[in-house]
């Protein structure tokens, strides 16, 4: 992909939402440039925007919470020692 274009540090929808904004204006397929060169601008200015983001975490309940729980200490159980 061009250095522009969707890496790999972007989400499905971020990708998907250039490709349409690219689809609608490049001058390649009938728009005009610098409308282009100004909704590029805008989408990567809006894409590196600091933005608070919201994470919703849930958890299984019942028998899969303990087998999740009993996982988690095997888990910690086996990891190396911190200090050598």
């Amino acid at each position: 992909m061009s250095e522009d274009g969707p890496g790999r540090d972007w989400s499905a929808a971020e990708k998907s939402a250039y490709r349409r904004l690219v689809r609608a204006h490049h001058p390649d397929f009938g728009g005009d440039p610098d409308t282009f060169a100004a909704e590029l601008a805008r989408f990567h200015a809006r894409r590196e925007a600091p933005r608070d983001e919201i994470v919703f975490v849930t958890r299984r309940r019942g028998l899969g919470r303990i087998v999740d729980a009993v996982a988690a200490s095997r888990r910690k159980r086996r990891r190396p020692p911190r200090v050598h």
